[in-house]
């Protein structure tokens, strides 16, 4: 084992038992929730890394377990959808990381869970040390050379931190905006574009040549996280 937990949730004992193969054989510990509230109790209890949950469990829409679970938990959460065509952005509002439509291939999902797994484990500590510089993700402040601390606000926090989630992974405006502003993001591209532009002022050495918030051309942005980067507790 790797040592990381995924709760496989869906009411189905079929789908439940092809998901736990397929995770097993990648490393991971695997526990299994048949039920909503089972669902949500195995979720808070702390001892996981990640949810993948099936979009509707004994009758309650992901959605509302995704809202159950968030104020109590910051794991991970997959929705995969078994054939019952719900609404993704209702999920990822509610606080979903992530949602596989129908048809997926399971390769496509473990990839997804290995995704998820990377920011789990990244933003787990509190603090990420870059070559000069570091971001302290409990207290929202970018410490600089020469002890220049620039504090961050909530909006620009929030899109650092969905950056850092999926690190080295472009992220599209879209994605980005139903994330940090809780809508569809088709009117929220302008915006966000601002917001990267500060958070660039704020964290790189050369605003007009970022090393860290990467452009990605026609699709959004990307956090890039140095090989050599260290994520330590907060001191």
């Amino acid at each position: 084992m790797n040592g990381y937990s995924v709760i496989v949730a869906s009411s189905g004992l079929d789908e439940r038992r092809e998901l736990r193969s397929a995770l097993e054989f990648e490393g991971y510990d695997v526990a299994e929730a048949d039920t909503s509230a089972q669902t949500i109790q195995r979720a808070c209890n702390g001892l996981h890394d990640v949810l993948l949950v099936d979009s509707v469990i004994d009758g309650v829409a992901a959605h509302a377990v995704c809202r159950a679970i968030r104020p109590r938990s910051e794991l991970g959460i997959i929705v995969f959808d078994g054939g019952r065509r719900t609404n993704a952005i209702d999920a990822l509002n509610a606080g979903a990381d992530d949602y596989v439509a129908a048809p997926f291939v399971m390769a496509e999902l473990v990839a997804r869970v290995r995704a998820i797994m990377r920011r789990v484990t990244r933003t787990g500590g509190k603090q990420i040390v870059l070559q000069d510089r570091s971001i302290d993700l409990e207290t929202h402040k970018i410490k600089g050379p020469e002890g220049r601390v620039s504090h961050l606000t909530p909006k620009e926090f929030l899109v650092l931190q969905c950056l850092i989630a999926q690190a080295n992974q472009p992220r599209t405006h879209q994605s980005l905006a139903q994330t940090v502003w809780q809508r569809d993001g088709s009117g929220e591209v302008e915006y966000m574009r601002i917001v990267i532009r500060q958070l660039r002022r704020k964290l790189e050495p050369d605003p007009a040549n970022p090393r860290y918030i990467l452009t990605e051309r026609s699709v959004g942005y990307r956090f890039h996280m140095p090989a050599a980067a260290a994520i330590e507790a907060r001191q």
